[in-house]
């Protein structure tokens, strides 16, 4: 395989190695299309082509999902204000009338 064939594949599988998952979902997918054109055109030995397209296959079955960024949101801190007469062990029309009246 020539050189000026072989080193762009190379430093490409090296690029994805240190990549993140949605650049090498990209890299992968360009790393097999270098690899088709470059087998389809007779560029690589016959002896050659079958252990490069089972590697490149094995990138391609493996190509990590590309998730979207989620933007980190302002954490916003959580106010419990409790409602009008409740939490304070009274309960809405069962209040005793101590004034003084009817205690005789």
């Amino acid at each position: 395989m020539a050189r000026n064939d072989a080193a762009p594949l190379i430093s490409l599988a090296d690029k994805i190695s240190r990549e993140g998952p949605c650049a090498q979902a990209r890299d992968i997918r360009a790393l097999s299309a270098r690899r088709v054109a470059l087998v389809n055109a007779h560029r690589v030995p016959r002896a050659l082509a079958e252990s490069l397209s089972t590697g490149v296959n094995v990138l391609v079955e493996e190509i990590p999902p590309c998730l979207p960024a989620v933007p980190p949101t302002a954490a916003q801190p959580t106010v419990t204000v409790p409602e009008h007469g409740h939490g304070h062990g009274h309960e809405h029309g069962k209040h005793k009338d101590h004034g003084g009246e009817g205690g005789d």
